[in-house]
């Protein structure tokens, strides 16, 4: 068909729909047709002795009955150029409908001899079949007409799919039925060897080994990965190899998340950077979580976080009594209250309180505590950015410290039944101000724990860096390659741990279930992730050439940071929990008496103001926190006191 053709009825026809009387009218001059050709070959084309009057009566009975039965199933109600199986069962359900009508009628005459219905079964029978056959291929050949039509308007984009099972086939009939979508399906990709080399509706099915063969042949523009799940190994090379030849790449949306059970391409999602952390997401276990939180009067400190806010969304979902939520920030304080108005668990059975306080402020938190006497507290609020704390050592030893401590000590005080600290990798071995102060507040945690086992149940929980967070680096990289670039990185042998908020969270939360006081989990983050690697896989997505669409620039380490975060330090060991993703840290345990003596020190160097007195209380309180690429490198040769260990 020519382009001209296509173009002149597209344009006429291609979006007018045909009035459904107009189709009723249309099959039951079908019906009509088909009913003298069922006479005929009834009668082997020798119809001289068929009575007309008789003829006659019989037609319009059996046009009759089927107009009823086409009325009954609404056979006519459908679109005709996307007509489908649905169309096709309600044409074939009219025609039985219709012969047990004439059928019962035809004998109902013979027995009470009446003139009139007397319809040969034999020719029913015959109509029947060619009647049926008639409507529903006139129907597909239209539908087959339109799709030609469409097919030589639209410039084609030769797509794969990886995965031949459901999902990989929803995909294949949601490309063939919209008639919208310029994509068409050369290929299959799946890893079952019973389904290589053989076809659906003409497409071949063809092993994962030979895709790169296979986007050479048919000119593959995008693979739509169709399998729910799939090893992150397996997908990172599936998208390595996409990205080598040019290919974007989409993934198919959880079923739950289909428009009424149906697949639409509009669903279908690109790849993000964390699809390609190149380790299994962690899933737990929420029937303990829901018995822990649910009915609970739970306080979230840094509520308005990265994690903060996630943390409480998750919450929400286990019914808790009352959501008690502090942040300094008001503004996405503010923000989080719009976003929880919508939630519907909140007008259901939660109550929450959003309040702007500073956790520095004891007697504030006092005034709180007492007010609302919280039974969890989930610890969020913290300064965590390493170059910034290296030049704010006063805010950072304040809240970090010394804000946590004021938390601690009311929930000692209150009587709180768990209390749940969110720590960091780079409280480990800690190369900067940040990372010491969260340290220290591990050690304060795990001293108070130790004068009362029972209540609180202190918790912490260390993992690495978030994947979206407020400063994260994926944020970061996301706006200079927005800008053009070039994407600025520190070094080009820098790893990092990564996980996903909602991964962080789920942590979190399992942790709050979890066993015995002053106990430190950790969680099994896989392998460090490369920066780089990062980088050039951010810039593969957003369809561009690293390095030459868009420059990467080394700008050396930052104060403070240094090139491979750790989980432990070089005395920590660990033992297994009830889930093989979170491990025990085994730290150790520090004299209370210096404890005390050193937050003493601290209080009194945070006094005076002097940022050279307040990192040197540190250092002696963290004797592990050796600064690198710091001003206070020098500090570290004059120290001298340590923080003593009881065994």
């Amino acid at each position: 068909m020519s382009n001209n053709w296509s173009n002149y009825i597209n344009r006429e026809f291609g979006t007018r729909i045909i009035s459904k009387w107009v189709v009723f009218i249309f099959d039951i001059v079908i019906t009509l047709f088909t009913y003298g050709v069922a006479y005929t070959l009834r009668y082997n084309f020798n119809t001289s002795a068929v009575s007309f009057d008789v003829f006659i009566e019989d037609i319009i009975l059996t046009i009759l009955v089927y107009a009823i039965s086409f009325l009954s199933f609404k056979s006519y109600d459908g679109i005709i150029r996307h007509s489908g199986v649905a169309d096709a069962l309600r044409i074939i359900k009219a025609g039985l409908m219709a012969i047990i009508i004439l059928i019962v009628l035809s004998t109902i005459s013979k027995v009470y001899d009446f003139s009139f219905g007397i319809t040969p079964i034999a020719i029913a029978i015959i109509h029947l079949v060619i009647n049926v056959s008639i409507l529903v291929f006139s129907r597909y050949g239209i539908k087959v007409f339109f799709y030609e039509v469409n097919r030589n308007k639209i410039s084609k984009i030769p797509v794969a799919i990886y995965g031949a099972g459901r999902r990989g086939l929803s995909v294949f009939q949601a490309i063939k039925n919209d008639s919208e979508s310029n994509f068409v399906v050369a290929a299959f990709l799946d890893d079952n060897d019973t389904k290589l080399n053989k076809t659906i509706e003409g497409v071949k099915i063809f092993s994962p080994k030979k895709m790169e063969a296979v986007i050479h042949r048919y000119q593959i523009q995008q693979l739509i990965i169709g399998i729910h799940e799939i090893e992150p190994q397996k997908k990172n090379d599936i998208v390595a190899i996409c990205f080598e030849h040019q290919v974007s790449v989409k993934s198919v949306p959880p079923v739950a998340n289909w428009i009424n059970g149906q697949l639409s391409l509009k669903q279908l999602k690109n790849i993000n950077i964390e699809d390609l952390l190149g380790r299994e997401p962690i899933l737990l276990e929420n029937e303990q979580i829901h018995q822990t939180l649910s009915g609970k009067r739970i306080m979230v400190t840094g509520a308005a976080g990265s994690i903060g806010s996630e943390l409480v969304k998750q919450i929400i979902k286990y019914a808790p009594k009352q959501l008690i939520l502090i942040d300094q920030a008001e503004s996405p304080l503010f923000d989080l209250k719009m976003d929880l108005l919508f939630a519907e668990q909140l007008r259901l059975h939660t109550q929450v309180a959003f309040i702007v306080c500073d956790i520095t402020n004891q007697s504030r938190l006092e005034k709180i505590f007492a007010t609302y006497h919280p039974e969890m507290i989930f610890h969020a609020a913290a300064y965590k950015h390493v170059p910034l704390m290296e030049d704010n050592v006063y805010e950072a030893v304040d809240v970090n410290i010394f804000g946590s401590k004021n938390l601690i000590d009311l929930a000692l005080k209150h009587k709180v039944e768990k209390f749940v600290m969110i720590s960091t990798d780079k409280a480990v071995n800690p190369t900067n101000v940040m990372g010491a102060t969260k340290r220290a507040a591990e050690v304060y945690v795990q001293y108070k724990s130790k004068l009362s086992p029972s209540n609180p149940v202190f918790i912490t929980t260390r993992f690495g860096n978030v994947l979206g967070s407020n400063g994260s680096v994926v944020n970061y990289f996301s706006k200079q390659i927005a800008q053009g670039g070039p994407l600025t990185i520190t070094h080009p042998e820098v790893t990092r741990y990564f996980m996903t908020i909602s991964e962080a969270c789920q942590l979190v939360l399992e942790a709050a279930t979890m066993g015995k006081t002053s106990e430190l989990y950790l969680f099994d983050m896989g392998n460090p992730v490369k920066i780089i690697d990062l980088a050039r896989k951010m810039v593969l997505l957003s369809g561009l050439e690293p390095e030459t669409d868009i420059p990467f620039v080394y700008t050396g380490l930052r104060p403070g940071e240094k090139l491979h975060e750790e989980l432990l330090n070089t005395n920590e060991n660990t033992l297994p929990t009830h889930h093989h993703k979170i491990k025990v840290a085994l730290t150790a345990e520090y004299s209370p008496e210096i404890v005390e003596s050193y937050i003493s020190s601290l209080q009194n160097a945070l006094k005076s103001g002097d940022t050279t007195d307040i990192v040197t209380a540190l250092k002696h309180m963290i004797p592990e926190f050796i600064s690198q690429n710091s001003d206070f490198e020098h500090l570290d040769a004059t120290k001298s006191d340590k923080l003593p260990v009881t065994n």
